[in-house]
């Protein structure tokens, strides 16, 4: 069941915690302990499965995902390599003009935005609501140069990168400096009222291009991207297979391959009484919340007494929506060669 930050305030977690439900100090520990526990394991309600629209193999997911867990294309799993893979000495790294290479999800990193700049660009943000207007929002990158870009703020004194301060709706902000291709390499922002749309124009050709849209309580944009090695075409053509194995788009505004992948969101705090807890486990809350409370007060033999009752109670939790009976277990037994080349000497 999902549970709103109100219902937090309105049970006895306030008294155990010895803090009001309106202080603002309560808000603050409840994400603090929700951000701990959603770092200790995959727990209920903290991944979910998803159906992505890709244009291209380099795959740039949604702004809550965590990491992708699993992929299925074409209706067949895809084995996901972290970022150590291709610097394996007994691995060659897949060659994505190889038409016979396995098809594999590598990492490839965080971004500050979904899309890269067409060329050296300068950076426009658009506010959704007046209520932003004058929040600065700090942009960092390379200039065409290859140098960092550092300017003088009134405020802060010499900084790496450029503030730039939003205005309404009706209008943009745009940068002073041009950014290098092909992206931001840094964002910082305020919690604001609404999301900010960020492009990029071309300040060669003028194009002007959506590369973020950024949510309104995230401070740090960041987007995970991986590369889809041997990306499958739509079923309509040949070498995808049949009808119904999703590589064709159920929505018809996608007129590319979709995928669909098993990710594990990212923690995102509440700060509205109407928002969604992360962690839905109230009494784990609770007690995480009471761990760092003793672990302030520098007794740690009983805050990691209240922490291990906090991850108990997930687990129990996790085993009652989930059975560990039911887990799927994936095993090489030829680690990760194609079965045509481990049996390849016997044709």
């Amino acid at each position: 069941m999902r549970t709103p930050l109100s219902r937090a305030k309105s049970l006895s977690i306030p008294q155990a915690v010895n803090l009001a439900a309106c202080d603002p100090r309560f808000t603050d520990l409840v994400n603090e302990a929700q951000s701990r526990l959603a770092m200790a394991g995959k727990w209920w309600g903290t991944y979910r499965r998803i159906r992505v629209c890709v244009t291209a193999g380099c795959v740039t997911w949604p702004e809550d995902v965590l990491n992708v867990e699993g992929l299925l294309a074409c209706g067949e799993g895809v084995p996901i390599r972290n970022e150590w893979y291709e610097f394996l000495q007994e691995a060659k790294a897949p060659d994505p003009r190889d038409p016979c290479a396995e098809r594999e999800l590598l990492d490839r990193g965080i971004f500050p935005q979904f899309r890269d700049f067409t060329g050296a660009s300068k950076v426009r943000l658009y506010a959704s609501v007046a209520a932003d207007a004058g929040q600065r929002v700090l942009l960092q990158g390379i200039d065409v140069n290859g140098n960092v870009i550092r300017t003088n703020d009134p405020t802060e004194g010499w900084i790496d990168g450029e503030y730039v301060t939003l205005v309404a709706p009706a209008g943009y902000v745009e940068s002073v400096n041009t950014f290098a291709a092909p992206s931001l390499t840094g964002v910082q922002k305020p919690v604001m009222a609404n999301r900010v749309t960020a492009t990029a124009v071309n300040v060669s050709t003028g194009q002007e291009t959506q590369v973020a849209i950024w949510s309104a309580g995230t401070t740090v944009p960041e987007y995970r991207r991986t590369f889809l090695v041997r990306m499958p075409r739509r079923c309509d053509e040949a070498g995808c297979g049949t009808e119904g194995n999703g590589c064709t788009p159920a929505d018809t505004s996608c007129s590319n391959v979709t995928v669909e992948a098993l990710v594990r969101l990212k923690f995102i705090p509440a700060r509205a009484d109407s928002d969604w807890l992360f962690i839905q486990n109230l009494g784990a809350i609770k007690d995480e919340m009471r761990a760092i409370q003793l672990e302030d007060a520098n007794q740690l033999q009983l805050a990691e007494g209240f922490h291990q009752r906090a991850i108990r109670q997930l687990r129990q939790e996790l085993e009652a929506y989930s059975p560990a009976e039911r887990a799927s277990v994936g095993v090489s037994l030829f680690g990760p060669a194609r079965l045509e080349r481990v049996f390849g000497g016997f044709r």
